[in-house]
């Protein structure tokens, strides 16, 4: 299983100092600046694929409002794979914990402060909220992941995760 933890910190770095305003218009500038190739921009749902050395390089765009191809929409979260995702290896648990490791690792270096969220039901993942993004890493049974995404985004599911547990 491949891993490309220092390409992902990259893009974790360069997400960190965006000047986002989580629109579609900040990919074309944002997939610029980390070296990741965007298409579709004009789409429903507009697809990147990153520079990352793994079998998955795609990167998934998670629109607001996938009726409309507006430039102005909003995006709710950029997910990519630091790693390959394998499918068929029963015993993959100890090599994704160590490229999960050392990628949150690497994340705590560049960013220069520890996470401030972190679970380990039904995944594993730590978290880190910005004033301007939260940046998410999780483990899954399959491949390591990074989510990075607009605080608002944030706050409407921690408001779903409250209600439910209210209820």
């Amino acid at each position: 299983m491949r891993a490309d933890i220092e390409r992902a910190a990259q893009a974790v770095r360069a997400a960190a100092e965006f000047d986002w305003t989580w629109t579609v218009n900040d990919l074309h500038p944002f997939c610029d600046q980390v070296g990741w190739q965007l298409s579709g921009l004009d789409e429903q749902v507009p697809a990147a694929t990153t520079n990352l050395e793994v079998n998955r390089p795609d990167a998934l765009v998670y629109v607001a409002d996938v009726s409309s191809t507006e430039r102005s929409r909003p995006i709710d979260q950029i997910a990519f794979r630091a790693s390959d995702v394998v499918l068929d290896q029963a015993d993959l648990g100890p090599e994704l914990d160590e490229v999960f490791d050392s990628l949150v690792q690497r994340m705590f270096e560049l960013l220069g402060r520890r996470p401030t969220g972190w679970w380990i039901e039904p995944t594993r993942g730590l978290s880190w909220d910005l004033p301007a993004l939260v940046i998410k890493a999780k483990i899954s049974d399959a491949s390591v992941f990074v989510y990075l995404g607009s605080p608002a985004f944030q706050r409407w599911n921690e408001e779903i995760e409250q209600n439910a547990d209210d209820e």
